[in-house]
């Protein structure tokens, strides 16, 4: 039987002891390198604030530069994810290794305790990368065989005390004579569509997976996932709700149903199985409970952990790393202490709003690849 890779050598190229070694100039050198690239040259910059690369002024005692074209001075982490920073460098650097080495998520608590910070601190830290991991997403679409299902949470109401209260904790009998448990208000369901990797010999299973967040698994969110994110003639697989049967028109729909088997002649949707496992796994046994305002970022993050399974932490760390750095402040994590919080849930299709996506990542990510093409041809 074949390795896990996560128990290779190979998936394990980075660890804390090389972050911890690193002095502040060291550190301050590694971003200046995965922001704007040309490590050997550290006035080789491009101005956050006019967005013109040239070889702008620097001050070495203050590790600030000035722009020759707008004057406004700029430090390493303006307009980034760290701006307004007070916590050294190297311990921003360590939050994100111990960040991508907990593959089922890292909770705040933990991250204070390694790194020797206050809880709110750590809270606010990790946010932060789950939320720039959430800017980030890829929303190319998907094509190919897609497995869909949705897993709820935050539903559980707590027991009575008292064994004669327990009816007060189920619905009135249906018409067939039946009685329920009901349910907290706080209940939503977490869609997730699970594109299956083909022509790929060092991924099996799923390679890409989007989710969305609705206070029920409806029709409505389905099938326009689907539509903005799906390529038509794609095979959907599905179990037999009915939320699905929309989807008949444009795609192959191919069900199961569960309540006889989790697969029948090669039908199932055991990569959304899969995800909704990892998923339970990091809300319910590392963060055990989310507020929903926030809880599609921890279903993002799951997501991002899955589709990147089979790289190394050091790939993993400074995929991340280039995000924070080419994403703008985070509006709701800059005082959040203060009471800046998140106004609403992302319900529905406002997840994929154009709010929610970074336009600034996207537009570094072109330009810095055009950057590297000049200095290979050069």
């Amino acid at each position: 039987m074949a390795q896990h890779y996560l128990l290779s050598s190979k998936s394990k190229n980075l660890n804390l002891k090389q972050i911890f070694r690193l002095s502040e100039d060291e550190a301050f050198q590694l971003l200046k390198a995965n922001r704007w690239g040309n490590p050997n040259n550290i006035r080789d910059v491009c101005c956050p604030h006019c967005s013109v690369r040239h070889h702008a002024y620097f001050l070495e005692s203050r590790k600030r530069w000035c722009c020759k074209h707008c004057r406004r001075h700029f430090y390493i982490t303006t307009n980034t994810v760290f701006a307004f920073h007070k916590l050294p460098l190297v311990d921003l650097l360590a939050a994100i290794a111990l960040f991508i080495n907990s593959v089922k998520g890292v909770s705040a608590i933990t991250m204070s305790r390694h790194l020797n910070i206050n809880y709110k601190t750590a809270f606010v830290l990790c946010h932060k990368l789950r939320e720039t991991l959430f800017k980030t997403r890829d929303l190319s679409p998907l094509q190919g065989e897609i497995h869909e299902d949705g897993a709820w949470i935050n539903f559980t109401l707590r027991k009575s005390n008292f064994r004669k209260n327990n009816y007060k904790q189920q619905q009135k009998t249906d018409t067939k004579s039946r009685k329920f448990p009901k349910f907290r208000p706080t209940k939503r369901c977490i869609i997730s569509l699970n594109q299956r990797a083909s022509n790929d010999d060092n991924l099996w299973g799923s390679n890409r997976t989007l989710v969305a967040m609705d206070y029920s698994e409806s029709a409505k969110t389905i099938l326009a996932m689907n539509h903005k994110f799906v390529k038509q003639g794609s095979d959907i697989f599905c179990d037999e709700n009915p939320a699905y049967n929309d989807l008949d028109f444009h795609y192959n729909r191919w069900s199961v149903n569960h309540q006889e088997a989790y697969s029948y002649q090669g039908i199932n949707n055991n990569l959304a199985e899969s995800f909704n496992a990892r998923f339970r796994d990091l809300h319910r046994g590392v963060h055990h409970k989310c507020d929903n305002k926030y809880a599609l970022h921890y279903a993002n993050q799951a997501a991002f952990m899955s589709d990147n399974r089979q790289k190394s932490n050091g790939e993993l760390f400074n995929n991340i790393l280039k995000r924070c750095l080419w994403v703008l402040p985070l509006r709701e994590w800059v005082g959040y202490w203060q009471g800046n919080h998140r106004a609403q849930e992302l319900s529905g299709m406002t997840a994929f709003s154009p709010e929610e996506i970074s336009q600034t990542y996207f537009k570094n990510l072109n330009e810095m690849m055009k950057y590297e093409q000049e200095l290979l041809a050069a």
